[in-house]
């Protein structure tokens, strides 16, 4: 079954990488009229009402795939809770950290930098952190490279070109700049870097020989390396994993009644049908409780960085 789930994930980074091409221009966010009416479709005997809460993302595969994983969450949370929701597209030149701030979403499954970010800035809480394949409420990061590239440890990298996920990404920015610091090397040790829209645009970036090396997801690079696509180089230590933050603002209630529901899902048991290759997502057996204390230490890494500042309405 295991390796099953790994095909299947190199499988739809294949037909994300397909989608998205080899440039460096980013996802095309899906049309948020689209996204919405396809949502709509799978709830359309609910009354709609203004009092919806608007549900955003960061992206981890192609935007499409990560809208049709979190969509059955949404159908159970309404189920659960009585509460109507809506999935938001973010454009590509905006953030999911900047909308919450914004009181676009409400609500965001947001990964911890991400989260760091929009509660230092803008306020936002969070109360659920994702659980993985082992039940540890804790995810890694991985440093990779082409099968056939001379770089075999992370001080192989200095002076190299880089590719990291998103600014706000903490499996794809955050951590990887802690394994690099580790070894003594900085951004301005390396030959120059970029950063991409999501993991599946580092693999790509890495895999066209386009960078030398990145930083993603560790368990998308464990399935390309399965597959011969990429070589992992390290693998970081365990940091606490993405979770489900809320916008300041929302209704306590609201937010004491969504987390609740949160906790009680069972994506492996009552409530796996339905689901949309679920497995591979940030929290793939379910949430358990979160504080703000748990990220701590990242945020201390953050800070360190200077990741956490806000530069002319943006999140740097």
């Amino acid at each position: 079954m295991k390796f099953q789930s790994l095909k299947v994930i190199a499988l739809l980074v294949l037909v994300s990488i397909l989608v998205t091409g080899c440039g460096a221009q980013g996802e095309k966010a899906i049309d948020i009229n689209l996204a919405n009416r396809s949502y709509k479709e799978t709830r359309s005997n609910l009354t709609e009402t203004s009092n919806v809460i608007y549900f955003g993302f960061d992206r981890r595969l192609e935007t499409k795939e990560d809208v049709k994983m979190y969509v059955p969450l949404l159908n159970y949370l309404e189920k659960e809770t009585g509460y109507q929701f809506k999935i938001h597209v973010t454009p590509v030149n905006s953030s999911v950290v900047e909308e919450l701030g914004q009181g676009k979403i409400q609500m965001a499954a947001i990964g911890t930098l991400g989260y760091l970010q929009a509660s230092e800035n803008y306020g936002a809480i969070t109360t659920v952190k994702g659980l993985n394949t082992e039940d540890k409420d804790r995810y890694k990061a991985a440093i990779v490279t082409r099968p056939n590239s001379k770089i075999k440890t992370i001080s192989d990298i200095r002076g190299k070109s880089f590719a990291f996920g998103d600014p706000a990404s903490t499996q794809g920015h955050l951590i990887p700049r802690i394994m690099l610091s580790q070894k003594g090397i900085e951004i301005s040790s390396l030959k120059y870097i970029q950063n991409f829209t999501s993991h599946s645009e580092v693999a790509n970036a890495v895999m066209s020989g386009r960078f030398e090396a990145g930083g993603m997801q560790d368990t998308l690079a464990k399935s390309l390396e399965s597959t011969g696509l990429l070589k992992i180089v390290a693998i970081s230590e365990e940091f606490p994993s993405s979770g489900i933050a809320f916008a300041k603002g929302v209704n306590q209630e609201v937010v004491k009644e969504i987390t609740r529901a949160l906790v009680e899902f069972d994506p492996e048991g009552e409530d796996l049908i339905g689901l949309y290759h679920w497995e591979i997502s940030e929290m793939p057996h379910g949430f358990t409780y979160a504080n703000d204390e748990d990220y701590d230490e990242l945020r201390s890494w953050a800070r360190k960085f200077g990741l956490l500042k806000k530069v002319d309405g943006e999140v740097k």
